[in-house]
C-alpha cells in the first residue's frame, strides 16, 4: 500500500480531519483509518499510475525541441521528477515549487525542462536513486531566486540595462539564501549558486573557474543553456537543438565538453 496516496481530504464522522489530500499511505495511517472506520480503497490513488501523466505534456514538448526520437529516454526522468514534485508537497521547500508555477509562465516550464535534461544526463552517468532525487530537486529549484526578481525585468522583451542585468544576476545568491536551513547536501545546493559559472571564470556570481565548479552544477549548467537556447523568451525567439549544441561546442573554454558529448550520445 506504500505506493498509494489519499485522493481527497479524509474526515471522521465528527468532521475531524484525519488525512489531507495527497498524503502518502503508510502502515500507521492505514491502521488509524481502519480504527476510525474510514478506510476505503476508492479514497486512494495509485501514485505509480498518476506519476506518468503529471509531466507528460511538458516532457513531450521537450522531446520535440530536443529531437528525441525514443520517448523511453524521458520515461525515467519523468517518473523521478513527478515523484520529486509530489513528495515535495510535504516539505518546507514546497512553497517555492508552488510559487515557481504561479510567478512567470515560462519560468516553471524552464525549471522542469532543466530538471528533466539534468536527470537524463545523471541517469546515463549511473547516479543512484538518492543522487537522482537530489540533482532533480536542485535542478528544479535552480532558478528559485528569480522569484525575488521583479517580473518587469524577467519579462522585459528588450535588452536589459546594466542595473537590470545586475539585479537578475543576483538570483543565484538569492536562491541560495532562500533555501538555507533545508538540509540540502552541499554538492547539490551548490547547483543553485553555480549554474551560471563558466569554466573560464567568465560566469557569475563568483567568477569560479575549472574544478572550482562542482560536477553537479556543470550538469545543470549544460541543461540550463540547452533549454534557454531552444525555448521562447520574451527577448528572443527559440533556436533548434543543432544550434544549441553548436554554441556549446564553440564555447570550449566555457562549457565542459565531456558533458556535451554525453548529451549528444544520449540523443543519438
Amino acid at each position: 500500500m506504500s505506493g498509494y496516496f489519499t485522493k481527497n481530504d479524509v474526515y471522521d464522522k465528527n468532521g475531524v480531519l484525519l488525512l489531507s489530500k495527497g498524503q502518502k499511505m503508510t502502515d500507521e495511517t492505514i491502521t488509524r483509518l481502519r480504527r476510525h472506520g474510514d478506510y476505503k480503497q476508492e479514497e486512494l490513488v495509485d501514485f505509480n499510475s498518476r506519476q506518468s501523466v503529471i509531466l507528460t505534456p511538458v516532457a513531450k514538448e521537450l522531446g520535440v525541441r530536443m529531437n528525441i526520437r525514443d520517448d523511453r529516454l524521458l520515461e525515467q526522468p519523468n517518473k523521478i521528477l513527478s515523484t520529486i514534485i509530489f513528495e515535495s508537497k510535504t516539505k518546507p521547500w514546497w512553497i517555492y515549487v508552488n510559487a515557481l508555477s504561479n510567478y512567470v509562465d515560462w519560468l516553471y516550464t524552464h525549471s522542469i525542462d532543466v530538471a528533466m535534461i539534468s536527470l537524463m544526463m545523471a541517469v546515463e552517468l549511473g547516479y543512484s536513486g538518492e543522487e537522482l532525487f537530489n540533482i532533480g530537486l536542485s535542478a528544479l529549484l535552480h532558478d528559485v531566486g528569480k522569484l525575488l526578481v521583479p517580473k518587469s525585468i524577467i519579462q522585459k522583451p528588450g535588452n536589459l540595462t546594466g542595473m537590470e542585468t545586475s539585479c537578475i544576476r543576483q538570483h543565484c545568491e538569492l536562491g541560495m539564501s532562500s533555501l538555507e536551513g533545508f538540509d540540502f547536501p552541499k554538492e547539490y545546493a551548490d547547483i543553485i549558486m553555480q549554474h551560471h559559472e563558466r569554466l573560464d571564470g567568465s560566469g557569475y556570481p563568483k567568477g569560479l573557474k575549472g574544478e572550482e565548479i562542482c560536477h553537479n552544477a556543470r550538469i545543470v549548467m549544460i541543461a540550463d543553456v540547452v533549454d534557454a537556447i531552444t525555448s521562447f523568451r520574451p527577448y528572443r525567439q527559440p533556436r533548434n537543438m543543432d544550434a544549441a549544441i553548436r554554441e556549446l561546442r564553440n564555447g570550449k573554454e566555457k562549457y565542459p565538453q565531456e558533458l556535451i558529448y554525453l548529451l549528444e550520445k544520449i540523443l543519438e
